[in-house]
């Protein structure tokens, strides 16, 4: 999983940035993991994918900016979501989530 979001990443991402990638993705993973009640194997990963792909790219993405909830310079204006919520929302809306 960690090539393809590298992949999408595109000229965004910095091999530097190897470590922090990976870190964000095996957090991101656990989150995605607890919030949809599923064990921690490759099958719930694999189901998981699309939403945990998601998340990390926007966690890496937004590096310097994670406390801000809105940014306005030069004119501009951009309001950002908690990516958290996002992975849970998604997870939930998808139908992912296993209720006990």
């Amino acid at each position: 999983m960690l090539n393809e979001i590298i992949s999408e990443l595109g000229a965004y991402y910095n091999e530097e940035d190897n470590a922090l990638l990976n870190s964000i993705l095996e957090e991101t993973t656990s989150n995605a993991l607890f919030i949809s009640n599923m064990d921690n194997n490759e099958s719930n990963k694999n189901i998981l994918k699309q939403e945990i792909k998601e998340c990390v790219k926007t966690i890496y993405l937004r590096r310097g900016t994670e406390h801000n909830q809105s940014l306005n310079a030069n004119g501009e204006s951009a309001t950002y979501i908690d990516p958290y919520d996002q992975l849970r929302n998604n997870i939930i809306k998808n139908g992912k989530r296993l209720v006990f």
